[in-house]
């Protein structure tokens, strides 16, 4: 009879320890995949980034994009706004974008009415990695005077991301 109590103890450890082994391994597995496939985090930061910039206020940001030129050695970010507000037209100042390399402003972007979608290319002159396949990632910082003549600013939550093509 003591021999058989001695067992079942014995076989519910032996069970424990095979049931951790296996929550282990899961997580070791699950952990080196992420850790495997880099871009993930990356791809998901753009994901984001173009969530939450497509239904900000009152300047919406539907698209980015690089674009190069050969009269030109700095690239330009193109943004792609929408004024999403129906209060009435606004006037752009100026659009910053930043880094921890340094600021780049776009002046005198002009007005949008409420709707109107407008294509801006702002030239970027801080000392950045532009090669091919890198990621950008751009704090956002639209000042801009509203139909009733205030200055407001809009301040980005999440920075604008991509990739230089």
């Amino acid at each position: 009879m003591r021999h058989k109590a001695m067992h079942s103890l014995g076989q519910g450890a032996t069970e424990y320890l095979v049931l951790l082994a296996v929550v282990l391994i899961v997580a070791l597995v699950s952990i080196a995949l992420l850790g495997f496939f880099p871009g993930l985090a990356s791809d998901s930061r753009e994901t984001q980034s173009a969530v939450y910039w497509k239904s900000s206020r009152p300047f919406a940001i539907l698209e980015t994009g690089v674009f190069r030129s050969d009269r030109t050695p700095f690239p330009r970010i193109i943004l792609v706004l929408q004024n999403i507000d129906a209060t009435g037209t606004f006037t752009i100042n100026n659009i910053t974008l930043s880094t921890s390399a340094g600021e780049d402003v776009l002046r005198d972007v002009g007005s949008i009415s409420p709707g109107e979608t407008k294509s801006v290319r702002v030239p970027i002159l801080q000392p950045i990695s532009n090669a091919v396949g890198t990621e950008y990632e751009f704090n956002v910082r639209i000042s801009y005077t509203s139909a009733y003549g205030t200055v407001n600013t809009q301040y980005g939550s999440k920075p604008i991301t991509g990739r230089w093509t």
